[in-house]
């Protein structure tokens, strides 16, 4: 483990995750001087460690006097309290946990004061799945049956969670927390159904999709009906686009949250600032492309404030002045 300085005098351990991905992309190495930070992803292989390293590799090469690494972790919750308590100081989280942790609502134990907004990067989208010939049609229908959650302590586990809390199905069924194996605890029968709220177009549910035929459940209709979204403002309707998943040819209606971009307060503003002026860039823009694909498409300057629901870094303030938002 190395030990960085942060530029206040905290003490961080990096947990250095080798990032791969670097070795796609030209440009300066890292020199020793440079102040090292640290990425919180998610869990290996997933879609929160991608855009994570992505964000690393982007700063380690472009953003001058920063050594940036990804580190994974068990996701949205973990991030946000780790870059609350400085364990990390940036974070990749979803905003209804960045809600609920500044608040210091369940099932965080006080608020999370000590974090900062920087940026929507982009939409993490509940995806319920289920074999195509389930006899799960609607959300309704999962009493008695076994459900994966995600993966335990994550955010995809925690969205669905407080839907089925809502809508009174919790306590109906039982809960299990497979995480990455949920995939294949489907295919084998073992599990009824999995809950994942990754981007559009996952490779994880598409991995699934190859080996079984699937649908997904709407989580939209009961949200709507419940009032789930005048509760809980930060979730709103999504559409699952037809044709995005092998042999799913249909439109899949269900409930979305925005992912996240977090810093602890006492990253220094400069550097905030250079990281955002920096991924914002034309340079930076095609880089995080190659690096996580069509979700840094939604990286826009109108997306930039969507889900501010925590104090904006003052670095992170200046940059958003300057583009007008």
């Amino acid at each position: 483990m190395n030990i960085g300085t942060h530029k206040h005098g905290l003490f961080f351990g990096t947990a250095i995750v080798a990032l791969t991905i670097g070795t796609l992309f030209t440009g300066s190495p890292a020199s020793a001087a440079d102040t090292r930070i640290t990425i919180n992803g998610g869990q290996t292989k997933g879609a929160f460690n991608r855009v994570a390293s992505g964000w690393a590799a982007y700063i380690t090469k472009h953003v001058s006097g920063l050594n940036a690494s990804s580190k994974a972790s068990a996701g949205s919750l973990d991030n946000t309290r780790q870059v609350n308590a400085g364990k990390s100081d940036m974070g990749l989280v979803f905003a209804s946990d960045l809600h609920d942790g500044v608040k210091g609502l369940e099932p965080f134990k006080g608020a999370a004061s000590d974090v900062r907004y920087m940026t929507f990067v982009f939409g993490s989208v509940g995806h319920f799945v289920v074999p195509a010939d389930s006899a799960i049609k609607a959300l309704s229908d999962i009493k008695g049956k076994t459900i994966s959650m995600g993966g335990p302590g994550s955010g995809s586990a925690k969205n669905l969670t407080k839907l089925l809390k809502h809508v009174g199905l919790w306590g109906s069924f039982k809960d299990v927390y497979a995480g990455k194996k949920s995939s294949d605890q489907l295919v084998n029968g073992k599990v009824d159904a999995y809950n994942w709220h990754p981007g559009i177009g996952s490779g994880f549910i598409r991995g699934t999709a190859n080996k079984i035929n699937i649908r997904f459940i709407d989580l939209d209709a009961p949200a709507k009906a419940s009032g789930f979204y005048k509760k809980y403002p930060y979730f709103e309707p999504t559409t699952i686009p037809g044709g995005v998943y092998p042999k799913v040819g249909q439109d899949s209606m269900t409930i979305g949250t925005g992912t996240l971009m977090i810093a602890n307060k006492n990253m220094s503003d400069e550097a905030v600032y250079n990281i955002l002026k920096g991924v914002y860039a034309a340079e930076g823009k095609k880089f995080l492309t190659a690096a996580f694909g069509g979700r840094a498409k939604q990286m826009t300057i109108a997306n930039g404030l969507k889900n501010l629901v925590a104090p904006l870094h003052p670095g992170a303030a200046k940059f958003w002045k300057e583009m007008g938002r």
